[in-house]
């Protein structure tokens, strides 16, 4: 659980004290969780010695029951912690209790080298693997609180450190030796956890102190601040709708010439391949003289729709200006891009477009150039123009390119 959460003020305490009731409440949290997963361990030696046929040589159970009144013990002293508001009694007594209550548990895992030392290799060692992670496991989550750690760390070790003192053999010395050596490395290590760990407490204290003094003077701010987001919204929608004004086309809700033109220049100046398709509608003079502005317009709206249907996520649709459309095919090659324009020249054509109560058939015709290497802008326009009125001068409905 982060720090800040835990982090709470409290204007009855001073800020060593509310450092205290945070490390207390930091532990207890870790301590409850750790409690309760200790007993897989034991069970885990358990199997091992089963599996090695020593079981019935130790006495598993006895112990087992001793570890589980420790720990019921321990657990009980981290849920006083929780279930209960830090007090000037809390900060004073339960760092001994948890101290004193982890001396048992200490004790209790330690004995666990007496108790189930066995004559098979395998169990000795993983014994002595889970007392190490044992140990461990306490000094990180103990690190806020040296005097448990160390008392810890005594009661866990002190077998083995006897052992080495008064057992026979070389075996003895070196378990006497490892379990001080041990003893010492989680002692330095833990010291360094435990100034880190007091010092985040701190920092993050103070952190919340001064977020406390922040928030009334945010609170005194808000209502200057409201008003200036409700003006800056009703500004940016300005800017919103004059943006669409200037680059989205009234009519067909397409990007305008304005917009086309600038994703092209982007694509010249990134030395991007590209290809461009240009299009005009045919004939459209005659459908606005016979039928009206109305259905011209209607006509340009269900170009631009067929048109869309038929492009890929990519590729961007404007209308250039009056009945002419432009395609724009970012990283496109010119046979795809003369294929795509094919396939949209033949969309156009398949099926007439209703307006105002007719069907009229639409087509269009189509000029497709890829844009060459150090080619400027005007000259690409150039040659796709070149390329649509060779399309219209062959017949219309067509499409032609110009490599």
């Amino acid at each position: 659980m982060p720090l800040s959460m835990l982090a709470t003020p409290d204007s009855r305490f001073s800020l060593p004290q509310q450092v205290e009731a945070v490390c207390i409440k930091l532990v207890a949290r870790r301590g409850l969780v750790a409690g309760l997963s200790a007993p897989s361990a034991a069970i885990l030696l358990h199997f091992v010695l089963e599996a090695e046929g020593v079981l019935s040589q130790v006495p598993f159970w006895p112990w087992f029951t001793s570890l589980c009144l420790a720990l019921g013990i321990q657990l009980l002293v981290d849920a006083w912690v929780l279930v209960h508001k830090p007090d000037a009694r809390m900060l004073q007594r339960w760092p001994q209790l948890n101290a004193a209550s982890l001396v048992l548990v200490g004790l209790a895992w330690g004995s666990a080298g007496w108790w189930l030392h066995s004559s098979s290799p395998l169990c000795t060692m993983m014994l002595y693997l889970v007392l190490a992670g044992v140990g461990a496991l306490v000094m990180i989550v103990q690190s806020a609180f040296m005097l448990a750690v160390i008392a810890f760390e005594v009661a866990l070790l002190l077998p083995g450190m006897l052992h080495g003192l008064f057992g026979v053999g070389r075996m003895a010395q070196y378990v006497g030796v490892a379990s001080l050596l041990y003893f010492c490395l989680l002692c330095l290590y833990g010291w360094v956890v435990h100034r880190q760990l007091r010092h985040g407490v701190r920092a993050s204290v103070q952190a919340s102190l001064l977020n406390e003094d922040l928030m009334a003077a945010n609170v005194r701010a808000s209502n200057a601040l409201q008003a200036l987001k409700r003006e800056h919204q009703q500004l940016q929608q300005a800017l919103q709708t004059i943006e669409r004004m200037a680059h989205i086309d009234e009519l067909t809700q397409l990007p305008n010439r304005r917009a086309a033109m600038a994703a092209l220049k982007l694509l010249v100046d990134a030395e991007q391949p590209a290809a461009l398709v240009l299009l005009d509608v045919d004939h459209f003079k005659q459908v606005n003289d016979r039928y009206g502005h109305h259905a011209g317009d209607a006509v340009l709206r269900g170009v631009a729709e067929r048109l869309l249907a038929c492009l890929r996520q990519d590729d961007l649709l404007a209308r250039f200006g009056g009945e002419e459309f432009v395609v724009i095919l970012p990283h496109t090659e010119p046979a795809d891009a003369h294929s795509l324009a094919q396939r949209l020249c033949d969309a156009l054509a398949a099926q007439a477009l209703p307006v105002e109560g007719a069907s009229l058939a639409v087509t269009a015709s189509f000029g497709v150039t890829p844009h060459q290497a150090g080619e400027a802008l005007h000259g690409w326009l150039a040659r796709a123009d070149e390329a649509m009125y060779q399309s219209k001068h062959a017949g219309r409905n067509r499409v032609t390119l110009l490599p």
